[in-house]
């Protein structure tokens, strides 16, 4: 008997769109048959150039007469759950997101429940957990190669739900997703800063407590010194990245630092949500309930200000904090003139 053949839709024609209309063509299990953007120019560009048979301006048309299997969303964060949502109640099997998996926790928690309703499985595309020195990291500290984890530290830039949804995505991955249990944050905007019409902060700090008291540390656009991180600290080590995609390992068994190189090669998402559809393996590393929890902490971060306070999980606030407290003028703009770092305004192009 043939193996089934996955009928892919993407929605969101754009980069990364193209992106994953590739990647779905490189597997010989999948294939890419149609194509949905709000501009019906850009679907028609798009089907031009993967050779798709159909496009569609509306994605509920496209989910109406194509009989999908799958449907890669690669529109911006803002307006992920609408498609999201009517995937999953047109009976898709599985979903890809890009990430940030949206720009709320409300629409997170609405795309989850859509999705479990319907039965389909919901991918949030975190490709940082198949880097094989990322999932290495993970096994050696599972085997307790630096002891108990007590402390990691991340540090990057350009906003939270830009490069911070890569960072504590993958700082929970290695240190084997365990759950939030409180956080303090701090969080500046005196300009009117957004990111692909999401607004977005200037700077920001947070400390997450995960189960078992470990400590998450994550940075944005603070000044510099800047501290190291890569690095993973536990009560017998330490763990950090090495050249050519290798981990440097400290601990007391050995003298001085270890090279270790990854035991295993790791499949990409689109390998692994073919797995998890056939039932090979029982849920996929990206699975939508690490993408929720990712946004949960990105959003307590900024809810930590706006309550003044540690914020303790779950999360109840369904809508963005920080939208809140510009909207409520808790956040005054001090530098007029709004701009997008992703995606200008049509001001910024003047």
């Amino acid at each position: 008997m043939s193996e089934k053949i996955y009928r892919v839709g993407i929605i969101g024609c754009g980069g990364m769109g193209r992106s994953h209309a590739n990647a779905w063509k490189d597997h010989p299990r999948t294939a890419v048959v149609t194509c949905s953007d709000l501009l019906p120019e850009a679907a028609a560009n798009f089907a031009e150039s993967q050779g798709l048979e159909s496009h569609y301006g509306d994605f509920h048309q496209m989910l109406e007469r194509e009989n999908l299997d799958i449907v890669s969303i690669t529109t911006w964060q803002s307006v992920r759950v609408e498609p999201t949502v009517a995937a999953a109640e047109a009976g898709v099997a599985g979903i890809i997101t890009e990430k940030p998996m949206s720009a709320s926790l409300g629409a997170a928690d609405d795309m989850i429940e859509a999705c479990e309703k319907s039965g389909t499985k919901l991918v949030v595309g975190h490709q940082r957990r198949f880097s094989p020195q990322n999932s290495e990291a993970r096994r050696l500290i599972q085997e307790g190669a630096i002891g108990q984890p007590q402390t990691m530290l991340r540090r990057d830039g350009l906003g939270l739900l830009n490069r911070g949804t890569h960072e504590i995505d993958e700082m929970r991955y290695i240190l084997g997703d365990p759950e939030p249990l409180w956080l303090i944050g701090q969080v500046s905007r005196k300009t009117d800063k957004w990111e692909r019409r999401v607004r977005c902060e200037d700077l920001c700090f947070g400390e997450v407590c995960f189960e078992g008291g470990i400590r998450g540390i994550y940075e944005s656009d603070l000044p510099g010194p800047g501290l190291n991180g890569t690095a993973v600290y536990g009560d017998d080590g330490q763990l950090r990245r090495g050249s050519e995609g290798a981990i440097e390992l400290l601990n007391s068994k050995t003298a001085g630092w270890q090279q270790v190189k990854p035991r295993q090669s790791e499949p990409n998402q689109f390998q692994e949500m073919i797995q998890w559809l056939d039932g090979e393996i029982e849920e996929h590393r990206n699975a939508g309930v690490h993408g929720r929890t990712t946004i949960e902490i990105l959003m307590a971060i900024y809810e930590s200000l706006r309550i003044q306070g540690v914020v303790e999980f779950p999360l109840t606030t369904r809508e963005n904090p920080l939208d809140l407290m510009v909207e409520g003028g808790l956040l005054p703009v001090f530098q007029e003139g709004r701009y997008d770092i992703r995606a200008p305004f049509p001001e910024q192009e003047k």
